[in-house]
């Protein structure tokens, strides 16, 4: 007997192989399987303008890459310094100009990972956004600062779907090749009530319903929200506050993710890694027992086996912690 529905994972998304760069964009969920694929050393940006949740913020943040919206118009300053409306606090400055200087940076770099990225994965986690009413721009974060300096908007699906083909428009004028996958991230608001919440979600999947049907060769879904609202469909796969996935949703979530995206040679990349990535966490009881450093010289032959296998990849930090601890 069967207890569960399952989700059915799409197919005819063009997989991706170990040495593929890829970009992820919007929801703390997107930190969590853009993190699953940084630490097994796959070549990815996670999160490069800091965490977004609405379509409108996004599609802000992306016309900045190419100088449609200029990063100083966004910028003030608070008591903690200088910060911009559309990043989140790990963007800082003690002067504006350091500030705007660490935006550029970023800015350049990131416009140069998406010129090269072989997929984007862009997760979307509500409708609701906050416009600063004094300089009627719509902000891709509050810093807490007062509510009283905020109109919250509500996005609807056309609004939606307008904001995320002007995204898909960017992306195809810096790389025509690339390939955009759509996600809604699981996370539950609270704040809006559990209805408001589903109505919020409902209009992000009708909005990336839409665009993937219009853009059928280049845009995809994947059933992140379905997997843990349908699939899992229980608490005990939410950490304690009951609106996030906990980290074992988060787990299976990634290996559905691998099911679907990942190249036999990729799934057996990520096999010889996890055998490294074990190794390198190990922390002995002794370190300095010939033991240990017969297990360390082990550890460096199968990096090595990995490094002729794919010699792009970045694996000099790994290189230098064995041979550091080698001598």
């Amino acid at each position: 007997m069967e207890f569960r529905t399952q989700i059915e994972l799409p197919d005819g998304i063009l997989p991706l192989n170990p040495l593929d760069q890829t970009l992820f964009v919007g929801s703390c969920f997107a930190e969590n399987i853009g993190g699953e694929m940084a630490a097994r050393k796959f070549p990815c940006t996670v999160n490069p303008f800091g965490v977004l949740y609405n379509p409108a913020s996004i599609r802000l943040c992306f016309q900045e890459l190419t100088g449609d919206v200029q990063p100083e118009d966004f910028l003030f300053e608070s008591e903690t310094g200088w910060h911009s409306w559309l990043h989140d606090s790990s963007f800082y400055g003690n002067s504006h100009e350091e500030c705007l200087k660490e935006l550029l940076d970023q800015q350049k770099e990131t416009r140069r990972q998406l010129q090269k990225a072989h997929t984007l994965f862009l997760t979307l986690g509500t409708n609701r956004a906050y416009r600063l009413k004094e300089q009627n721009l719509i902000v891709g974060n509050c810093h807490k600062q007062p509510s009283r300096l905020f109109e919250e908007i509500t996005l609807d699906v056309r609004s939606c779907t307008q904001e995320l083909e002007t995204v898909i428009g960017i992306c195809r004028q810096e790389n025509p090749g690339l390939r955009i996958v759509f996600t809604v991230s699981p996370y539950r608001y609270a704040k809006y009530g559990f209805h408001g919440s589903q109505l919020s979600k409902a209009t992000l999947l009708l909005a990336a319903d839409e665009v993937c049907r219009a853009h059928p060769d280049s845009c995809f879904y994947f059933p992140a929200y379905e997997i843990v609202l349908d699939e899992l469909r229980d608490y005990r796969f939410y950490k304690e506050d009951m609106l996030h996935p906990s980290t074992q949703a988060i787990a299976y979530i990634w290996e559905c993710f691998q099911q679907t995206f990942f190249t036999p040679e990729t799934k057996e990349f990520v096999k010889e890694w996890e055998s490294v990535k074990r190794a390198l966490e190990h922390r002995p009881t002794h370190p300095e027992s010939k033991a240990y450093k017969d297990f360390l010289s082990k550890t460096l032959l199968k990096l090595e086996s990995i490094r002729k296998k794919y010699p792009n990849l970045a694996l000099s930090y790994e290189f230098d912690w064995l041979s550091t601890r080698l001598k």
